[in-house]
């Protein structure tokens, strides 16, 4: 349907969707649920009403998001620039729009629910950009009662051809000047999200602008919003630079051959551009937003994908007693034959299913100075030449004997020089049921192709990827199901060398900003636990917290691979192990009981016929009251694991069993940097 704009005020319509509409003038106009408010504007409401959009081509392309008729976002910029000089965006008239909705589920055997539910409507925009050529080009709205997405799209009618994107002109701009939590700057999303203002996010340097890792967290009157993305494939990475105002802007990082941020080809669209809405924060942390706009699975069989937990080795802990070696202490620590038979016996002890091989096994290894992109080494690495110090057929045999698969780390250069298919071909001859891949440390499009092409090709040979020093989650573990987690994420391994960065308030603060968006490898469960004062680095790692603390992580951090990063001396014997015992990783149910952010979380995971509980909070104590409702009729036992009130002892774990049921009321006191854990079975 075309609009006539010679008169602004007036809209000349024929027929939408059977109905004939009449000469009227525009804001009387109705179309379902995409109506045209002016001859320039258009919206989109919710499912459930109270979300709405609202785009116009006023003055430029832009658009402003309402919660119950009242502004939360205010009109923000769209558009895009090429190399060519080609802008889309400022000069945009829109031409036609259409509209859709859906109204389904998904299945999720790799999340924190199994049946997630898919309920939008979407609105989509023709526009032509004014000029010369003129250009056809769209946007796509797609609304949920939990948030809102935009993604660009590029036919060929937009005459770019092979374009070369330069600019993104993607705006946020709030209401006023809310409070938020911004992530830092890391080329490898490890990094805190502390509490500040928008305006108050750096903008960055002439040429060199600020590039806050998303999520972005933003408290409003109306709930909380957090800006992400979603289904990044084939195109850089999203950031956000401040302006000073209570607007941010976006950021894309540019290509390694230094030819723009973009290299593609049309008919292309972009990835969405989301914000995730809750009203409460509790409603926030329910969201699954971020997977179920990213596009659906590209393996046809996904039976082989075994997520479960897994015991690392001596590199963590910093301390192996069977390297004779004195320099191999702290980050140089690593694994030998006999120390990885203790962490194989671990994991069998403990019904964990898999044991991760660490770096230093192989001869050639790249260093961690350098990254994928890096210039490759003289000596190219050899995977097919092991250091003396490991046998890999021998731990292959003893790990099957204990019925244990192994996982191997490996450098995304050395995989790169190598060769991808010839090294991830080799990996699984050996028998690896998974490959660590380390140091992107980089979001650009060569990145994203990079990670997409080891996905696919891991797959072929029935192969799970980590990727660590890697960006922050856009659903890609959606696409490629054997990408069963990832880091991104500043965790525990920060506990040896990261001068007291990884507090209780970035942990809390984590359950609200980063996990959000995906699977994280925090490698939770440190098992040397200390006050934030008495914390210091050294060998063994120690990890601030309460042990309580470090046990909530695995059921509120999602990962359908969970590394557990202690070590067998440090586990075995010691209080709250139990509760690590035969840990599930991913779940069918997931209830979040309270939610205070930066303060504290309670939530509540089902997996097969059993609850686990799990709670934890920041710097401050805290008293939470939480409801079992979801439990149904039935009784049942909770065996919970506590911290010692008294909050002398953060190794103290107060284990006790009591009945429950749906009636019941959980009062949960929390020290400094504390948790809780239980988990809840039937009643015999």
């Amino acid at each position: 349907m075309k609009y006539t704009r010679s008169k602004p005020t007036l809209l000349s319509l024929k027929t939408i969707s059977g109905a004939t509409l009449l000469r009227l003038p525009a804001a009387l106009v109705v179309l379902g649920f995409a109506s045209a408010l002016t001859a320039a504007e258009y919206q989109v409401t919710a499912p459930g009403g109270g979300l709405k959009v609202i785009v116009s081509d006023d003055g430029g392309l832009n658009y402003q998001v309402e919660v119950d008729g009242k502004t939360e976002l205010a009109k923000s910029r769209l558009g895009l620039e090429f190399k060519d000089g080609a802008r889309l965006g400022p000069a945009a008239v829109v031409t036609k729009i259409s509209k859709q909705e859906h109204n389904g589920k998904w299945e999720n055997p790799f999340g924190n629910r199994r049946l997630v539910r898919d309920n939008w409507r979407e609105l989509r925009l023709t526009l032509e950009e004014r000029g010369t050529p003129v250009r056809t080009w769209g946007l796509i709205f797609r609304v949920y009662d939990n948030g809102v997405a935009v993604r660009y799209d590029l036919p060929d009618a937009s005459r770019l051809g092979h374009f070369v994107l330069t600019n993104e002109l993607t705006e946020f701009h709030f209401a006023d000047d809310y409070r938020c939590w911004a992530g830092g700057e890391s080329a490898c999303a490890e990094n805190q999200y502390p509490e500040t203002k928008l305006s108050a996010i750096p903008s960055g340097q002439p040429g060199r602008p600020y590039r806050s890792v998303l999520p972005l967290l933003v408290e409003t009157p109306a709930g909380y919003f957090a800006v992400a993305e979603s289904d990044l494939l084939d195109w850089s990475g999203l950031s956000l630079s401040g302006t000073g105002t209570p607007a941010v802007k976006a950021v894309l990082d540019g290509r390694s051959d230094g030819n723009g941020l973009v290299v593609s080809s049309t008919p292309r669209v972009s990835p969405w551009r989301v914000l995730i809405f809750g009203r409460t924060a509790a409603d926030l942390v329910s969201s699954d937003l971020i997977a179920t706009l990213a596009t659906p699975s590209r393996l046809k069989d996904t039976s082989w994908i075994k997520p479960g937990a897994c015991a690392w080795d001596a590199w963590w802990t910093g301390i192996n007693p069977y390297d004779p070696n004195p320099q191999h202490q702290r980050v140089d620590a690593r694994g030998t034959t006999p120390s990885d038979k203790e962490y194989i016996d671990l994991a069998a002890k403990m019904g964990w299913p898999y044991q991760l091989m660490d770096w230093y096994w192989y001869d050639g290894m790249t260093s961690y100075m350098k990254s994928l992109h890096s210039p490759p080494n003289p000596k190219r690495a050899d995977f097919r030449k092991v250091v003396p110090e490991v046998n890999i057929p021998e731990l292959m045999a003893y790990a099957k004997s204990k019925k244990v698969r192994l996982l191997i780390w490996a450098h995304s250069l050395d995989i790169e020089t190598f060769g991808v298919d010839e090294a991830l071909k080799y990996l699984a001859e050996q028998g690896f049921a998974a490959v660590k891949i380390d140091f992107l440390n980089s979001q650009s499009q060569e990145t994203v192709q990079w990670c997409e092409n080891v996905l696919a090709t891991a797959a072929k040979y029935h192969l799970l990827v980590d990727f660590h020093g890697t960006y922050k989650p856009t659903g890609l573990a959606r696409t490629y199901p054997n990408f069963i987690t990832q880091e991104g994420v500043l965790g525990n391994e920060y506990n040896k060398f990261g001068e007291g960065v990884i507090t209780p308030q970035h942990t809390i603060n984590l359950a609200f900003t980063r996990a959000l968006l995906g699977p994280m490898d925090f490698t939770p469960g440190g098992f040397l636990n200390r006050a934030p004062k008495d914390f210091k680095i050294t060998a063994p790692t120690e990890v601030m917290g309460t042990r309580a603390h470090q046990l909530a992580m695995p059921v509120i951090y999602p990962s359908p691979l969970t590394v557990f990063c202690d070590s067998p001396t440090n586990y075995l014997g010691q209080p709250g192990i139990e509760f690590l015992r035969a840990m599930p990783t991913v779940w069918d149910e997931t209830v979040v009981l309270n939610a205070e952010v930066g303060r504290s979380i309670v939530l509540a995971r089902r997996a097969g016929d059993r609850w686990y509980v799990a709670a934890m909070n920041g710097d401050a104590a805290a008293s939470v009251n939480v409801s079992l409702k979801f439990l149904g009729r039935k009784q049942w036992t909770l065996h919970a694991f506590a911290d010692d009130p008294k909050a002398s002892d953060y190794q103290a774990v107060m284990e006790s069993t009591s009945s429950v049921n749906a009636r019941t009321r959980l009062t949960l006191s929390l020290v400094p940097g504390g948790g809780f854990v239980g988990i809840i079975s039937r009643a015999d």
